[in-house]
């Protein structure tokens, strides 16, 4: 009985299952044998259903015996559900289904369903569910989820139970709740509307045909010194284009608005929605965002590159924005050239998919890496595409983002991807005005969670929905044919697309118009009245600007099946500090930097006797760049303060330094915040040739181990070689001659380090590094007083503009950093 209890509580896993397979059978080489029979298993307990039965079900509706007891548990509507999801069909071509298999979005993705359903007990189903949907697909032009089951690669297909329950909420809320939040909508635009009469809104100006202007276009090629991954790996310096659209009157200035494409998109892709705002009277900049885009996307289709998103362009997409605006800011001064036309008090950005990630993130809306680190554990099955992408994020070091930009006014996003990487605590910074699209049945982004409730996130903030029925995750956008994606299925794209993003091009006018022009006139556009209006047989457009967790229950009648996040609100932590940093170095004239003595190369005493390093470079070129930037009318002294275990945070506590330079190990230390990173380096050992063959890192317990003493060789060396006979140095000056003369048998220390070192001696043959790739990814940065968000913006903004590492290390030592880059970021992560 006990047993039967255990099995009845999973029963409801069937309609699961099926779902779960229909939203992969469009991402996914082969199989020779037939599947006979499903088994569900629970820790110790199973059960098997045979696929016959299944198959005898969704085609006539019997239950027969092995199937029964469990679909009896079930009620009429969900075995209603459950055959109609076994009977859909799919004409999805393998040849498209073989190339989008092959990129790291969709192997993700297919691997987190094969933590669930697989051809052995315990193994990732990976090769299999990727087999057997390429080989039904290849078989016949028209397939089920019955026909991919028949076609897994041994005669049984285990399904994990416990793993499955994880999805449960996810997926069979989605068909109730789904439908709850689309009635809560049209309630909300319902309730809100304000009876404007019929007459008034047939007489408006149609804002989806041209404006006045005719349009002139110029495009850009600008050059950035910045780390960054291309279709060509990792680079540190890139040019990028970026098309002006601009109205045809040299007369006016106009207001700016930027537009960022999505994931594997182009410009061109907007080259419409450029030229029909600029006809209304706006200066439209779209860059190419290089590390993300079309020609990225070939590349991944290809094979050639590592990871579906580099975790960097979360950060380098905003501040391709905010380079353009530093761009036309530069030609202010000349009244005589195109660029100065640009009205830079009235900034607006538009962005789409993961375009609108980024236009929340410049908006205000940081990074919030704690919580994608635990939504993106290696324990949950994650079958959201969208998280998915996401989670490329939590790769990032645990530090604040602060990527804003105060320049700009308003922001759309379409379609964006923001449940977890923002969540309720970085959307409710946003203090500008906002839109959102969504789309009712938008798979790649699922409406619910990664539109709607981030819109009730968004607080005190003239805020605006768009909801798209019927929708997907292009609605809002109208691409030239020559850049759609090949053989992309119609239930992905939508049967209406044309109407909704001509309907879109004329909503962002008018948005515009209000938030950037402040021409009021515009507002009726925004109205659940002008929706309801514009509505015909092929489309229904609900806007609102108003929606509640009350408006959701009350149209799913009851408690709901996710929990929506309250905003958190958190407070400054020195709340007694009276001036601020910059402040205060001016008032003093004097800037104050913590850095070590014995961590080569940020900062150690050279054979000088001199404490030098690469802190020591910072500090002084931070102390150029405050004086060029802030209206310093002196030189500023930079006091240098030494570093160590001991007071590691406590000057920065204490008010004792403005800064410090080292390794970044936490987000969460009382008082304290980090910079973004300036660079990572990892361990490894140095050995002499003669040993080097019989390297092995499990035997190192045994060994003599040198290392130059610091907290971070200390821990390393404690935690992974507790048993090790440690030797610390103060410096490298004796560890060639003790390896030689076998006082110790290897030597720790960092990349950049042993690489150096070993580059300045003649028989170089006589040493070898171990093992090829670091051992340990180690980001450092700066550590700063968590009361003075100022002081963080200038740091983060300084290290941003400057290339340090390329000023200060060599060309093979940039080349190593970059390598270790891009190991940490894209290669580390994979198990």
């Amino acid at each position: 009985m006990k047993i039967f209890t255990k099995i009845k509580h999973y029963q409801q896993k069937f309609f699961l299952i099926s779902i779960l397979i229909s939203l992969f059978t469009c991402l996914f080489s082969k199989s020779a044998e037939s599947a006979e029979k499903i088994n569900f298993v629970y820790g110790s307990l199973s059960f098997s259903v045979a696929i016959e039965s299944l198959e005898t079900f969704a085609k006539t509706g019997e239950l027969k015996e092995d199937l029964e007891p469990y679909a009896s548990q079930l009620d009429q509507k969900t075995l209603f559900e459950v055959r109609l999801f076994l009977n859909k069909s799919f004409q999805f071509p393998q040849a498209s289904l073989y190339r989008i298999s092959r990129t790291s979005l969709a192997q993700d993705l297919i691997k987190q369903l094969g933590k669930v359903i697989s051809s052995h007990s315990q193994r990732n189903g990976f090769y299999a569910i990727r087999g057997a949907i390429l080989t039904t697909a290849g078989n016949q032009e028209s397939w089920n989820l019955i026909d991919v089951l028949k076609t897994f690669p041994t005669q049984e297909v285990y399904v994990n139970l416990e793993l499955l329950a994880q999805l449960k909420d996810e997926i069979f809320a989605y068909q109730s709740y789904g439908d709850a939040v689309t009635k809560a909508i049209d309630n909300v635009a319902e309730k809100n509307s304000h009876n404007i009469p019929l007459s008034q809104l047939d007489n408006l100006p149609d804002l989806a045909k041209k404006g006045q202007y005719n349009v002139i276009k110029k495009t850009v090629i600008l050059e950035r010194n910045q780390v960054r991954m291309t279709k060509e790996g990792f680079v540190s310096q890139y040019n990028f284009p970026v098309d002006f659209y601009l109205p045809d009157d040299a007369t006016h200035t106009f207001p700016l608005v930027l537009i960022s494409h999505g994931f594997g998109s182009v410009r061109e892709n907007f080259t419409s929605l450029a030229q029909h705002l600029a006809s209304y009277g706006f200066i439209v900049a779209i860059p190419q965002h290089i590390g993300s885009d079309l020609q990225y996307r070939q590349e991944l289709l290809k094979g050639t590159l590592s990871s579906a998103l580099s975790p960097m362009e979360y950060l380098a997409r905003p501040a391709d924005l905010s380079y353009i605006i530093d761009y036309l800011e530069s030609f202010q001064e000349d009244n005589t050239l195109w660029q100065k036309r640009a009205n830079l008090s009235q900034i607006g950005v538009i962005g789409d998919s993961l375009g609108g990630t980024t236009a929340l993130q410049i908006a205000g809306a940081p990074l919030n890496i704690n919580r994608l680190q635990t939504e993106c554990s290696s324990d949950k099955v994650i079958i959201n595409i969208a998280l998915i992408l996401q989670c490329q994020a939590s790769y990032l070091p645990p530090t604040q983002y602060q990527v804003a930009d105060s320049r700009v006014k308003a922001v759309i996003a379409t379609h964006p991807l923001v449940s977890s990487i923002f969540a309720s605590e970085g959307l409710s910074k946003i203090k500008i005005p906002t839109m959102i699209t969504a789309g009712s049945q938008d798979i790649i982004t699922p409406f619910v969670i990664e539109q709607i409730h981030p819109f009730l996130w968004l607080q005190n903030i003239p805020k605006y929905l768009i909801f798209f029925q019927p929708g997907t995750h292009f609605s809002s956008t109208q691409p030239s044919p020559e850049f759609t994606l090949d053989s992309l299925p119609e239930f992905l794209l939508g049967k209406n697309r044309n109407i909704s993003s001509e309907y879109f091009r004329g909503i962002a006018v008018a948005f515009l118009e209000v938030y950037l022009k402040n021409n009021q006139d515009y507002l009726v556009y925004l109205s659940s009245d002008y929706g309801k209006f514009r509505e015909n047989n092929s489309l229904q457009v609900k806007q609102t600007n108003q929606l509640s967790v009350n408006d959701l229950k009350d149209a799913y009648g009851g408690d709901l099946p996710f929990a929506i996040e309250t905003s958190l609100v958190v407070t400054p932590s020195w709340e007694n500090q009276n001036l601020s940093i910059l402040e205060e170095i001016k008032k003093t004239g004097v800037l104050k930097i913590a850095y070590p003595q014995n961590n080569e190369p940020l900062g150690y005493i050279n054979q000088d006797g001199e404490w030098s390093g690469f802190c020591s470079f910072l500090g002084h070129s931070l102390a150029d760049y405050l004086e060029s930037n802030f209206d310093f009318d002196f030189e500023i002294k930079l006091v240098s303060i030494p570093s160590d275990s001991d007071n590691l945070f406590n000057l920065i506590t204490t008010n004792q330094v403005d800064l410090e330079c080292g390794q970044i190990i936490s987000n969460n230390i009382n008082k304290i915040v980090f910079s973004i990173p300036f660079m990572v380096i990892g361990n490894q050992f140095l050995v002499p040739q003669r040993d080097a063959q019989n390297f092995n890192l499990s035997k190192l317990n045994s060994l003599n181990i040198g290392s130059i003493y610091n907290i971070a060789n200390e821990k390393f060396l404690d935690e992974n070689y507790p048993q090790a006979s440690k030797v610390y140095y103060n410096s490298f000056e004796n560890v060639l001659t003790d390896l030689e003369n076998n006082k110790i048998d290897v030597f720790l220390g960092n990349s950049l380090l042993l690489n150096s070192k070993i580059s300045e001696i003649s028989n170089q043959n006589k040493y070898k590094i171990n093992p090829k790739f670091i051992l340990n990814c180690d980001y450092y940065g700066l550590s700063l007083p968590s009361f003075d968000s100022q002081w963080v913006d200038i740091i983060n903004g300084f290290l941003t503009k400057n290339t340090l590492s390329q000023n200060y290390f060599n060309q093979e030592a940039n080349s190593l950093l970059l390598e270790q880059l891009n190991y940490c970021l894209n290669f580390q992560k994979d198990p």
